[in-house]
Protein backbone atom coordinates (compact mmCIF):
# COMPACT_ATOMS: atom_id res chain seq x y z
CA UNK A 1 0.00 0.00 0.00
CA UNK A 2 2.03 3.89 -1.11
CA UNK A 3 1.66 6.19 1.66
CA UNK A 4 1.85 9.41 0.56
CA UNK A 5 3.70 12.37 1.99
CA UNK A 6 1.31 15.42 2.98
CA UNK A 7 2.89 17.61 0.45
CA UNK A 8 2.22 14.84 -2.42
CA UNK A 9 -1.68 13.88 -1.36
CA UNK A 10 -3.53 16.53 -2.81
CA UNK A 11 -1.29 16.82 -6.51
CA UNK A 12 -1.98 12.64 -6.58
CA UNK A 13 -5.84 10.95 -7.50
CA UNK A 14 -7.86 9.71 -4.92
CA UNK A 15 -6.87 6.14 -5.89
CA UNK A 16 -4.79 4.52 -9.25
CA UNK A 17 -4.94 2.13 -10.78
CA UNK A 18 -8.40 0.43 -9.81
CA UNK A 19 -8.01 -2.11 -6.87
CA UNK A 20 -5.26 -0.51 -5.66
CA UNK A 21 -5.07 0.95 -1.83
CA UNK A 22 -3.63 4.11 -0.87
CA UNK A 23 -2.88 5.88 2.71
CA UNK A 24 -3.16 9.61 2.81
CA UNK A 25 -0.94 11.57 5.72
CA UNK A 26 -2.74 14.97 6.99
CA UNK A 27 -5.44 17.60 6.17
CA UNK A 28 -4.02 17.36 2.91
CA UNK A 29 -5.03 13.99 3.21
CA UNK A 30 -8.49 14.72 4.40
CA UNK A 31 -8.62 17.79 1.38
CA UNK A 32 -6.87 15.14 -1.11
CA UNK A 33 -10.52 13.04 -1.57
CA UNK A 34 -13.10 15.35 -0.51
CA UNK A 35 -14.78 15.65 -3.81
CA UNK A 36 -14.55 11.80 -3.71
CA UNK A 37 -16.12 11.64 -0.38
CA UNK A 38 -18.77 13.92 -0.65
CA UNK A 39 -19.70 11.61 -3.57
CA UNK A 40 -20.10 9.07 -1.49
CA UNK A 41 -23.17 10.80 0.77
CA UNK A 42 -26.04 9.32 -1.31
CA UNK A 43 -24.82 6.35 -0.55
CA UNK A 44 -23.52 6.78 3.08
CA UNK A 45 -26.38 5.69 5.53
CA UNK A 46 -25.78 8.19 8.47
CA UNK A 47 -24.06 11.76 8.63
CA UNK A 48 -21.64 11.00 11.12
CA UNK A 49 -19.71 9.35 7.64
CA UNK A 50 -20.03 12.16 6.09
CA UNK A 51 -16.51 14.19 5.19
CA UNK A 52 -17.58 17.15 6.61
CA UNK A 53 -18.38 15.44 10.13
CA UNK A 54 -14.92 13.93 9.87
CA UNK A 55 -13.06 16.94 8.96
CA UNK A 56 -15.05 19.63 11.26
CA UNK A 57 -13.55 17.73 14.26
CA UNK A 58 -10.37 16.93 13.03
CA UNK A 59 -10.18 20.70 12.38
CA UNK A 60 -11.61 21.65 15.84
CA UNK A 61 -9.19 19.65 18.05
CA UNK A 62 -6.24 19.90 15.82
CA UNK A 63 -6.01 16.40 15.14
CA UNK A 64 -5.51 17.54 10.83
CA UNK A 65 -1.91 16.49 11.31
CA UNK A 66 -2.40 13.04 12.79
CA UNK A 67 -5.12 12.24 10.21
CA UNK A 68 -4.55 8.59 7.94
CA UNK A 69 -7.00 8.55 5.56
CA UNK A 70 -7.31 4.92 3.58
CA UNK A 71 -8.88 5.13 0.30
CA UNK A 72 -9.41 2.33 -1.67
CA UNK A 73 -11.24 1.34 -5.10
CA UNK A 74 -11.79 -1.47 -7.45
CA UNK A 75 -11.83 -2.41 -11.34
CA UNK A 76 -16.02 -1.59 -11.39
CA UNK A 77 -15.58 1.88 -10.09
CA UNK A 78 -16.37 1.50 -6.14
CA UNK A 79 -15.08 3.72 -3.80
CA UNK A 80 -14.55 3.31 -0.37
CA UNK A 81 -12.58 6.06 2.20
CA UNK A 82 -12.15 5.93 6.01
CA UNK A 83 -10.48 9.36 7.95
CA UNK A 84 -8.72 7.68 11.24
CA UNK A 85 -6.76 9.61 13.84
CA UNK A 86 -3.83 8.49 15.93
CA UNK A 87 -2.95 10.43 18.96
CA UNK A 88 0.47 9.87 20.94
CA UNK A 89 2.16 7.01 22.26
CA UNK A 90 2.80 3.77 21.16
CA UNK A 91 0.10 1.85 21.80
CA UNK A 92 -2.31 4.50 20.56
CA UNK A 93 -4.89 2.85 18.04
CA UNK A 94 -6.21 4.18 15.02
CA UNK A 95 -10.18 5.95 15.94
CA UNK A 96 -12.64 7.53 14.07
CA UNK A 97 -12.48 11.37 14.87
CA UNK A 98 -14.88 12.35 17.34
CA UNK A 99 -16.04 8.51 18.19
CA UNK A 100 -14.97 9.20 22.08
CA UNK A 101 -15.79 12.81 22.87
CA UNK A 102 -19.68 12.95 20.67
CA UNK A 103 -20.39 9.19 21.20
CA UNK A 104 -22.06 8.79 18.67
CA UNK A 105 -22.50 5.89 16.28
CA UNK A 106 -19.78 6.09 12.73
CA UNK A 107 -18.74 4.07 10.04
CA UNK A 108 -16.82 4.33 7.10
CA UNK A 109 -18.25 5.81 3.66
CA UNK A 110 -18.22 3.37 0.69
CA UNK A 111 -20.49 2.88 -2.44
CA UNK A 112 -19.68 -0.79 -2.57
CA UNK A 113 -18.79 -4.18 -0.77
CA UNK A 114 -15.81 -5.23 -2.80
CA UNK A 115 -14.17 -1.37 -1.99
CA UNK A 116 -15.09 -1.73 1.55
CA UNK A 117 -13.39 -5.03 2.07
CA UNK A 118 -9.88 -3.24 0.11
CA UNK A 119 -10.62 -0.65 2.23
CA UNK A 120 -10.64 -2.82 5.99
CA UNK A 121 -7.45 -4.63 4.51
CA UNK A 122 -5.84 -1.53 4.01
CA UNK A 123 -6.62 -0.95 7.56
CA UNK A 124 -5.20 -4.27 8.55
CA UNK A 125 -1.87 -4.06 7.03
CA UNK A 126 -1.09 -1.30 9.02
CA UNK A 127 0.85 -2.11 12.73
CA UNK A 128 -1.45 -0.37 14.74
CA UNK A 129 -4.96 -1.16 16.46
CA UNK A 130 -7.82 0.14 15.77
CA UNK A 131 -10.89 1.21 18.04
CA UNK A 132 -14.65 1.68 16.71
CA UNK A 133 -16.57 2.59 20.52
CA UNK A 134 -20.02 2.54 18.51
CA UNK A 135 -20.80 1.35 14.98
CA UNK A 136 -24.40 -0.13 13.56
CA UNK A 137 -24.48 -3.88 14.25
CA UNK A 138 -26.18 -4.27 10.89
CA UNK A 139 -23.16 -2.05 9.00
CA UNK A 140 -21.53 -4.44 6.77
CA UNK A 141 -18.18 -2.76 8.06
CA UNK A 142 -18.45 -5.48 11.27
CA UNK A 143 -18.01 -8.00 8.83
CA UNK A 144 -15.48 -6.75 6.59
CA UNK A 145 -13.46 -6.01 10.07
CA UNK A 146 -13.36 -9.20 11.24
CA UNK A 147 -12.81 -11.31 7.61
CA UNK A 148 -9.89 -8.18 7.32
CA UNK A 149 -7.99 -8.83 10.34
CA UNK A 150 -8.16 -13.10 9.83
CA UNK A 151 -4.92 -14.57 9.81
CA UNK A 152 -3.45 -10.90 10.91
CA UNK A 153 -5.46 -10.36 14.26
CA UNK A 154 -7.58 -10.47 16.87
CA UNK A 155 -11.08 -8.78 16.43
CA UNK A 156 -13.17 -8.28 19.86
CA UNK A 157 -16.68 -7.54 19.05
CA UNK A 158 -18.94 -6.47 21.95
CA UNK A 159 -22.32 -4.66 22.74
CA UNK A 160 -22.50 -0.72 22.29
CA UNK A 161 -25.27 1.34 23.72
CA UNK A 162 -28.34 1.25 21.22
CA UNK A 163 -29.77 4.17 20.17
CA UNK A 164 -33.70 4.76 19.48
CA UNK A 165 -35.59 5.86 16.60
CA UNK A 166 -39.07 6.05 15.44
CA UNK A 167 -40.38 4.57 11.65
CA UNK A 168 -42.09 7.16 10.57
CA UNK A 169 -45.67 6.59 8.04
CA UNK A 170 -48.01 9.15 7.17
CA UNK A 171 -49.72 8.69 10.50
CA UNK A 172 -47.22 10.62 12.07
CA UNK A 173 -48.80 13.64 10.98
CA UNK A 174 -50.56 13.47 14.26
CA UNK A 175 -47.66 12.08 16.42
CA UNK A 176 -49.79 12.58 19.69
CA UNK A 177 -52.24 9.76 18.33
CA UNK A 178 -49.24 7.10 18.88
CA UNK A 179 -49.44 8.05 22.62
CA UNK A 180 -51.33 6.82 25.47
CA UNK A 181 -54.20 8.58 26.68
CA UNK A 182 -52.45 9.88 29.65
CA UNK A 183 -49.08 11.39 27.63
CA UNK A 184 -51.72 12.85 25.30
CA UNK A 185 -53.26 14.34 28.79
CA UNK A 186 -50.10 15.85 29.50
CA UNK A 187 -49.30 17.42 26.07
CA UNK A 188 -52.49 19.25 25.91
CA UNK A 189 -51.64 20.44 29.49
CA UNK A 190 -48.12 21.41 29.03
CA UNK A 191 -49.48 23.31 25.73
CA UNK A 192 -52.16 25.34 27.76
CA UNK A 193 -49.14 26.33 30.25
CA UNK A 194 -47.12 27.44 27.07
CA UNK A 195 -50.30 29.47 25.95
CA UNK A 196 -50.51 31.06 28.81
CA UNK A 197 -47.28 32.27 29.07
CA UNK A 198 -47.21 33.32 25.74
CA UNK A 199 -47.73 33.34 21.84
CA UNK A 200 -46.61 29.60 21.11
CA UNK A 201 -44.61 29.35 17.45
CA UNK A 202 -42.74 26.62 16.30
CA UNK A 203 -40.04 26.77 13.40
CA UNK A 204 -38.17 24.15 11.88
CA UNK A 205 -35.79 25.57 8.97
CA UNK A 206 -33.27 24.87 6.72
CA UNK A 207 -31.03 27.54 6.64
CA UNK A 208 -28.24 28.47 4.27
CA UNK A 209 -24.96 29.03 5.74
CA UNK A 210 -25.03 32.72 6.27
CA UNK A 211 -28.31 32.13 8.25
CA UNK A 212 -27.01 29.68 10.66
CA UNK A 213 -24.57 31.98 12.69
CA UNK A 214 -27.55 33.90 14.56
CA UNK A 215 -29.76 30.56 14.70
CA UNK A 216 -27.10 29.04 16.24
CA UNK A 217 -26.06 31.27 19.23
CA UNK A 218 -29.84 31.55 19.78
CA UNK A 219 -29.85 27.50 19.94
CA UNK A 220 -26.78 27.77 22.50
CA UNK A 221 -28.22 29.97 24.64
CA UNK A 222 -31.00 27.92 24.93
CA UNK A 223 -29.35 24.57 25.12
CA UNK A 224 -27.00 26.53 28.22
CA UNK A 225 -30.03 27.74 30.50
CA UNK A 226 -30.48 24.62 31.49
CA UNK A 227 -28.92 21.76 33.26
CA UNK A 228 -26.01 21.31 30.87
CA UNK A 229 -25.14 24.95 31.29
CA UNK A 230 -24.54 24.21 35.39
CA UNK A 231 -22.80 20.84 34.24
CA UNK A 232 -20.92 23.05 32.33
CA UNK A 233 -21.35 20.65 29.26
CA UNK A 234 -23.57 23.25 26.79
CA UNK A 235 -22.08 23.66 23.68
CA UNK A 236 -22.13 27.94 24.77
CA UNK A 237 -19.88 26.83 27.15
CA UNK A 238 -17.79 23.68 25.98
CA UNK A 239 -15.30 25.89 23.46
CA UNK A 240 -14.26 22.62 21.71
CA UNK A 241 -17.32 20.86 21.13
CA UNK A 242 -19.05 24.32 20.51
CA UNK A 243 -16.93 24.83 18.05
CA UNK A 244 -17.04 21.87 16.11
CA UNK A 245 -20.75 22.08 15.87
CA UNK A 246 -20.57 25.17 14.04
CA UNK A 247 -18.35 24.55 11.46
CA UNK A 248 -20.23 20.82 11.27
CA UNK A 249 -23.70 23.15 11.11
CA UNK A 250 -21.64 25.59 8.19
CA UNK A 251 -21.19 22.61 6.35
CA UNK A 252 -24.34 20.80 6.75
CA UNK A 253 -26.23 24.05 5.95
CA UNK A 254 -24.33 24.72 2.33
CA UNK A 255 -25.52 20.66 1.25
CA UNK A 256 -29.10 21.52 2.37
CA UNK A 257 -28.93 19.02 5.10
CA UNK A 258 -28.83 21.00 8.40
CA UNK A 259 -32.30 21.64 10.43
CA UNK A 260 -32.75 23.90 12.97
CA UNK A 261 -35.66 23.60 15.45
CA UNK A 262 -36.82 26.82 17.72
CA UNK A 263 -40.15 26.59 19.60
CA UNK A 264 -40.61 29.79 21.16
CA UNK A 265 -42.86 31.28 23.49
CA UNK A 266 -43.92 34.84 23.54
CA UNK A 267 -40.65 36.65 21.77
CA UNK A 268 -37.93 34.23 23.48
CA UNK A 269 -36.69 30.64 22.14
CA UNK A 270 -37.96 27.92 25.00
CA UNK A 271 -36.64 24.80 23.31
CA UNK A 272 -34.25 23.99 20.32
CA UNK A 273 -33.12 21.21 18.60
CA UNK A 274 -30.25 20.93 16.28
CA UNK A 275 -30.56 18.08 13.49
CA UNK A 276 -29.80 17.12 10.05
CA UNK A 277 -31.87 15.12 7.49
CA UNK A 278 -30.33 12.85 4.97
CA UNK A 279 -30.99 9.55 3.59
CA UNK A 280 -34.93 9.95 4.10
CA UNK A 281 -33.92 9.89 7.97
CA UNK A 282 -34.01 13.07 10.22
CA UNK A 283 -30.94 12.66 12.50
CA UNK A 284 -31.83 14.26 15.85
CA UNK A 285 -27.91 16.11 17.25
CA UNK A 286 -28.65 17.91 20.23
CA UNK A 287 -31.66 18.89 21.93
CA UNK A 288 -32.28 21.50 25.03
CA UNK A 289 -34.75 24.15 26.70
CA UNK A 290 -34.88 26.53 28.83
CA UNK A 291 -35.84 26.11 32.35
CA UNK A 292 -37.78 29.19 32.76
CA UNK A 293 -40.56 27.48 30.73
CA UNK A 294 -40.42 23.96 32.35
CA UNK A 295 -43.96 23.84 32.94
CA UNK A 296 -45.00 24.29 29.70
CA UNK A 297 -42.48 20.76 28.85
CA UNK A 298 -41.10 23.28 25.55
CA UNK A 299 -38.55 19.94 24.37
CA UNK A 300 -42.03 17.80 24.26
CA UNK A 301 -43.65 20.12 22.60
CA UNK A 302 -40.78 20.57 19.54
CA UNK A 303 -40.18 17.14 19.40
CA UNK A 304 -44.21 16.62 18.61
CA UNK A 305 -43.69 19.11 15.92
CA UNK A 306 -40.39 17.91 14.44
CA UNK A 307 -41.87 14.22 14.29
CA UNK A 308 -45.21 15.99 12.60
CA UNK A 309 -42.34 17.74 9.80
CA UNK A 310 -40.67 14.54 9.37
CA UNK A 311 -43.33 12.49 8.73
CA UNK A 312 -44.95 15.16 6.59
CA UNK A 313 -42.13 15.60 4.25
CA UNK A 314 -41.86 11.99 3.91
CA UNK A 315 -39.30 10.44 5.60
CA UNK A 316 -38.99 6.89 6.83
CA UNK A 317 -37.73 7.44 10.69
CA UNK A 318 -36.92 9.70 13.02
CA UNK A 319 -33.74 8.90 14.46
CA UNK A 320 -32.23 10.36 18.15
CA UNK A 321 -29.09 9.37 18.30
CA UNK A 322 -27.72 9.75 21.67
CA UNK A 323 -29.31 6.57 24.06
CA UNK A 324 -32.15 5.17 25.64
CA UNK A 325 -33.61 8.26 27.72
CA UNK A 326 -36.88 7.65 30.02
CA UNK A 327 -38.57 10.68 27.48
CA UNK A 328 -38.18 8.90 24.55
CA UNK A 329 -39.64 5.59 25.66
CA UNK A 330 -43.01 7.19 25.11
CA UNK A 331 -42.47 7.75 21.36
CA UNK A 332 -41.04 4.60 20.41
CA UNK A 333 -39.95 0.90 21.57
CA UNK A 334 -37.48 0.75 18.60
CA UNK A 335 -33.48 0.41 18.96
CA UNK A 336 -31.34 0.20 16.47
CA UNK A 337 -27.84 -2.11 17.58
CA UNK A 338 -24.98 -1.33 18.07
CA UNK A 339 -21.19 -2.95 18.25
CA UNK A 340 -18.19 -2.03 19.82
CA UNK A 341 -15.31 -3.27 17.41
CA UNK A 342 -11.32 -3.43 18.68
CA UNK A 343 -8.60 -5.10 16.16
CA UNK A 344 -5.17 -5.96 17.31
CA UNK A 345 -3.07 -7.16 13.94
CA UNK A 346 0.01 -9.15 15.00
CA UNK A 347 2.57 -6.38 15.18
CA UNK A 348 4.25 -4.96 18.19
CA UNK A 349 1.88 -2.65 18.92
CA UNK A 350 -1.03 -4.17 18.36
CA UNK A 351 0.25 -7.26 20.71
CA UNK A 352 1.25 -5.13 23.52
CA UNK A 353 -2.60 -3.08 23.27
CA UNK A 354 -3.73 -6.52 23.10
CA UNK A 355 -2.29 -7.61 26.32
CA UNK A 356 -2.79 -4.13 27.99
CA UNK A 357 -6.28 -5.30 27.39
CA UNK A 358 -6.64 -8.29 28.48
CA UNK A 359 -4.71 -7.11 31.85
CA UNK A 360 -6.98 -4.36 32.25
CA UNK A 361 -10.05 -6.83 32.18
CA UNK A 362 -8.20 -9.38 34.64
CA UNK A 363 -7.66 -6.37 37.20
CA UNK A 364 -11.02 -5.48 37.27
CA UNK A 365 -12.34 -8.60 37.52
CA UNK A 366 -10.03 -9.68 40.50
CA UNK A 367 -11.02 -6.29 42.11
CA UNK A 368 -14.86 -7.53 41.91
CA UNK A 369 -13.80 -11.11 43.02
CA UNK A 370 -12.14 -8.77 45.93
CA UNK A 371 -14.86 -6.73 46.82
CA UNK A 372 -17.53 -9.68 46.79
CA UNK A 373 -15.03 -12.02 49.12
CA UNK A 374 -14.83 -8.66 51.39
CA UNK A 375 -18.55 -8.53 51.06
CA UNK A 376 -19.23 -11.87 51.92
CA UNK A 377 -16.96 -11.78 55.03
CA UNK A 378 -18.42 -9.35 56.82
CA UNK A 379 -22.62 -10.52 56.79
Amino acid sequence: MPMLGARDAAAKPLVAPADARVLLRGAEGLDGVADAWKRLEPRTVIPMAHHAWTKSFASTLELEHRMHVFAASTSAGGVAVAGLARRDGFLAPLELPGADELGEPMDFAYDDSLALEELCRAIARTPWPLEVPRLPADSPTVGALARAYAGRGVVVQRPARPYPFVPLDPSWVEPEAHLTPRRRSDLRRARRHAERMGALSCAIVAPSPDEVGPLLDEAFRVEASGWKGRACTALALDTAIGSFFRKYAAEAAGRGLLRVGLLRIGDRAAAMQLAVQHGDRYWLLKIGYDEAFAPASPGLLLLCESLRRAAADGLTSYEFLGGIAPWIKPWTPHERACVAVSAYPWSAQGLCALGSRALGHAVRRIGRISSWKHDASNR
